[in-house]
């Protein structure tokens, strides 16, 4: 499997779980798309670029912050998600945004189209050096990209237990497509961009490179509540590869998976929910 083929594994999952994306996590995420846009200072009349729109959280709110002057463009290889965001901006009757499948690493739009280009949490582990330059050429002279992404997972934080636990209780005995979901987080796991963009001291300077002549990168942190283990499970099974890992679990192996997931979590309760932590970094980078 090579990069490209590895990225067509995700963007199909991201399209195949969209409406349980969007009805699990998206709720989660939005507080970040809030900040990321009410810091971006969008004024009324301006172009915008959602990268990596998925089903448009970040898009949907930009646009009710422009008004109907400016336009907002989200773009993404996933057409399932796009889907998903088409039909919120019909039902919430915004005629200041438009959805369009492209890939983040060639953006075919002229340069200097857009006042300013935003992305929550879609900065993507393989090509994103590419993603950065196409960002940077497609800015006017003088704008910013905002971009929200994930900081380096901290143990305490309780992120890692999950997949500590998952991969312990996986079948031996993978699906084609999930053995190939399982290739390709190999393959970014080996290549290390995962790291990379999870890391300002090693982002910042590809911004630079990028052609960025300023960047501010801010970390964050903030106590994510899950009430119950079931809400837990739907969050993490909303994303495609985790799903199958889950449904592909022998029924005498979810049992156990269960149990092992509420021991490992034991020490992250309070009150009964369980409490984890957020650690993201909000990117501003000036053209």
């Amino acid at each position: 499997m090579n990069a490209d083929e590895a990225v067509l594994r995700f963007v199909d999952e991201y399209s195949r779980m969209a409406e349980p994306y969007d009805a699990s996590v998206v709720p989660r995420f939005a507080p970040f798309a809030a900040q990321l846009v009410a810091g971006a200072g969008l004024p009324p009349h301006a172009t915008v670029l959602d990268v990596s729109t998925g089903t448009g959280l970040t898009a949907l709110t930009a646009a009710k912050a422009i008004g109907d002057r400016g336009l907002v463009v989200g773009i993404d290889l996933a057409d399932g998600a796009l889907a998903v965001a088409q039909t919120k901006a019909a039902r919430m009757g915004l005629r200041s945004l438009r959805f369009e499948m492209l890939d983040s690493r060639n953006i075919v739009y002229r340069g200097g189209t857009f006042d300013a280009v935003l992305c929550s949490f879609g900065l993507p582990a393989i090509g994103h050096e590419q993603v950065l330059r196409e960002i940077h050429r497609v800015l006017r002279d003088g704008a910013a990209f905002h971009f929200v992404g994930w900081a380096a997972r901290d143990p305490p934080s309780g992120w890692d237990a999950w997949d500590d636990v998952v991969g312990a209780h996986r079948t031996p005995a993978p699906s084609t497509t999930l053995a190939q979901l399982r290739e390709a987080n190999e393959l970014v796991s080996n290549a290390g961009g995962g790291e990379a963009v999870r890391d300002p001291e090693r982002l910042t300077p590809k911004m630079t490179a990028a052609g960025f002549s300023s960047v501010r990168a801010t970390p964050y942190r903030e106590d994510a509540r899950f009430a119950t283990t079931d809400d837990l499970i739907a969050f993490h099974g909303s994303f495609g590869a985790t799903e199958r890992e889950l449904s592909e679990m022998a029924p005498e192996g979810r049992s156990a998976f269960r149990r092992a997931l509420e021991e490992r979590f034991r020490e992250y309760r309070d009150g009964g929910a369980i409490r984890l932590r957020w650690s993201v970094v909000y990117y501003e980078a000036r053209k």
